[in-house]
């Protein structure tokens, strides 16, 4: 009996999870979006009510239950939309820990309503309706646009010049020279090479990334041996190549600029700085800004780790060639 309440919940559960979603998809509620607070919070915590609601009462009366079992209904639907390819995978492993946090909490509520309540199928009803009835008010807002830097530094055991003629331009990055990330464990497409065009202010890096992405980076600053900055471009990303959610130039997240910064710090030992400033645009930055700055700085690591490795190992130099 209590495995098949169990099982009743987290189908139901599941179900509901990925009605709303394909409502989203369809556009024909078209106040509620998939980057919005009702679909980040509010849809978990239904999904954890649901789960709870159909326990049996010895389950719906445990606090264990109603803080875990949620978590294995969300699993289930998040694990679905990967399959069914409603979602990516980097979406999905930026949704689980707010998806986690929701669901518990509608669980703990629904288990405590329960406690109270007489008509319990009223309980229900007005829970399923939660999103439809938050997405309204959400939609009256603006989503609010931050900006953030994420500065990622490393210590090479090279000299100013040297590492400096490793970061103006980078030859092909064999895959062997990428340490693992996160970020690209994710999803995020990983760094080819990038191709500076003139040595000055106005000069131009060119950035390939796999997938066929490409992007322009403006050289802003330049002081030789020391630092130099710029102004980040898209140039192309393939539809198929990244998520739109946080698709670089789209709705909800940009980079904007960034820029390297060699310090010496004793003879033959180099502190190497590399900066970027993002652009975010939701209706949780806070949550987002998170995640934005985790992924960041994990992917800033592996740009420097090649670096340190070409630098301290005398990786042979390609001149830079002027155009």
């Amino acid at each position: 009996m209590k495995y098949r309440a169990i099982i009743i919940g987290l189908v139901l559960g599941t179900l509901y999870g990925l009605a709303v979603r394909l409502l989203i998809e369809t556009d024909v509620f078209s106040q509620l979006k998939t980057m919005s607070i009702a679909f980040l919070f509010a849809v978990p915590a239904v999904i954890g009510a649901i789960t709870v609601y159909f326990g049996t009462e010895s389950q719906k009366a445990s606090r264990l239950f109603r803080v875990s079992m949620p978590w294995v209904t969300v699993f289930a639907f998040l694990y679905t939309t990967i399959i069914t390819y409603l979602e990516a995978t980097i979406c999905v492993v930026m949704l689980l820990p707010a998806f986690m946090l929701s669901a518990s909490l509608g669980g703990v509520a629904m288990g405590r309503i329960l406690e109270r309540l007489k008509s319990k199928q009223q309980t229900l009803n007005i829970f399923l309706a939660l999103p439809f009835l938050f997405a309204p008010i959400e939609y009256q807002f603006d989503s609010p646009t931050s900006i953030s830097t994420v500065d990622t530094e490393i210590t090479i055991n090279a000299g100013k010049e040297t590492v400096w003629n490793n970061i103006k331009s980078v030859p092909a990055i064999k895959d062997e020279e990428l340490q693992w990330s996160f970020a690209h464990f994710i999803g995020i497409p990983k760094p080819i090479q990038s191709q500076l065009t003139e040595e000055r202010v106005g000069g131009v890096r060119h950035i390939n990334w796999e997938k066929g992405i490409r992007f322009r980076e403006k050289i802003t600053e330049w002081k030789m041996y020391d630092s130099f900055a710029y102004d980040i471009l898209v140039d192309h990303i393939p539809p198929e190549a990244i998520d739109k959610h946080v698709e670089v130039g789209g709705e909800y997240f940009d980079v904007i600029n960034g820029g390297y910064k060699v310090t010496e710090i004793g003879k033959n030992t180099t502190k190497l700085t590399l900066s970027c400033t993002y652009r975010l645009t939701t209706k949780f930055n806070i949550y987002s800004k998170l995640w934005a700055d985790f992924i960041m700085d994990d992917f800033q690591k592996v740009i420097l780790s090649v670096v340190k490795v070409r630098s301290e190992s005398s990786y042979p130099l390609t001149p830079t060639k002027n155009y």
